[in-house]
């Protein structure tokens, strides 16, 4: 029995020390420096719901709404946009490849802004100084087991993936009342680390990435291991919606944040956040609060 008891006390010690020794307040300080502020968020919908004013005097878009990051709260500073959904019809035969719908929805926005760029996924509008929008066409694919509504969205290759906007809706602000705000300054953090090496895993895979880690939590985690979390399922072979590049590069992201978790565990403050460094960037503070 006092072998027991001195175990879970020596357990119960390590785990505090871990908790002490985190550079928690690193996180903090690089979440302040990422979250868009309650005015730039009013200011970014309203351009956006501009957009979709416009969009919606052309016959060719039948719905238009605002989704993504934006409308989840979980969009980050210098690389979010504003995600737009042209839902099109589909008289131009364009469900055949989906270079159309871009190039179609390129036109459109092309009459009214200047600067419209094309990707694969979306059409982008950029405002100097401000958020960008992205307006992703899609067609509408009826409703899934959950009665959500489905849409078409374009993705390489010329190819269409299913998108389910509410549903993910749904999902985030479910976790976030089970789990509170920390849920999604983690999805933040995945997104930044994200965007600054090269977007490998899309914001919208990222929220689903968290979705499906949250369902094992009663309660979150703190931030550093919220986020070695994310990665861990990011790099899981079983997912399905990542392809073997994304899995790789997040595998080498998993085992990063393992070490600096490990680290600070020893009580190397100063090494843990060396390796959270090499994750989140020079905007990541050096010193030890």
């Amino acid at each position: 029995m006092t072998r027991t008891l001195t175990l879970q006390s020596k357990q119960t010690s390590n785990a505090q020390k871990a908790m002490n020794t985190s550079p928690s307040r690193n996180f903090q300080v690089l979440l302040e420096n990422i979250t868009l502020s309650a005015s730039e968020r009013i200011s970014a919908l309203k351009r956006a719901e501009s957009v979709c004013q416009n969009l919606g005097n052309y016959p060719l878009v039948q719905d238009c709404f605002v989704t993504g990051s934006l409308a989840r709260s979980t969009a980050i500073q210098t690389f979010s946009d504003v995600d737009i959904v042209a839902v099109i019809r589909n008289g131009l035969n364009i469900s055949k490849d989906s270079t159309l719908a871009i190039n179609a929805i390129s036109d459109l926005l092309s009459r009214t802004y200047v600067e419209v760029q094309d990707f694969d996924s979306a059409v982008r509008i950029t405002f100097p100084g401000e958020l960008g929008v992205d307006v992703v066409p899609a067609l509408p694919a009826g409703t899934n087991s959950s009665g959500f509504e489905v849409y078409k969205i374009p993705t390489e290759q010329r190819a269409w993936i299913d998108y389910a906007p509410e549903e993910q809706n749904q999902q985030i602000e479910q976790f976030t009342r089970k789990l509170g705000k920390e849920f999604k300054h983690a999805i933040r953090l995945m997104k930044w680390w994200s965007r600054t090496h090269g977007s490998p895993i899309p914001s919208y895979e990222i929220e689903d990435i968290a979705s499906r880690t949250a369902k094992e939590w009663e309660r979150i985690p703190p931030l550093p291991e919220a986020l070695a979390a994310f990665f861990n399922e990011a790099a899981r072979i079983g997912s399905e919606k990542t392809s073997e590049h994304r899995r790789s590069i997040a595998r080498e992201a998993s085992l990063i944040a393992q070490e600096a978790l490990e680290l600070a565990a020893r009580g190397d403050t100063a090494g843990s956040i060396e390796r959270w460094r090499c994750l989140l960037g020079e905007q990541f503070p050096a010193v030890v609060f």
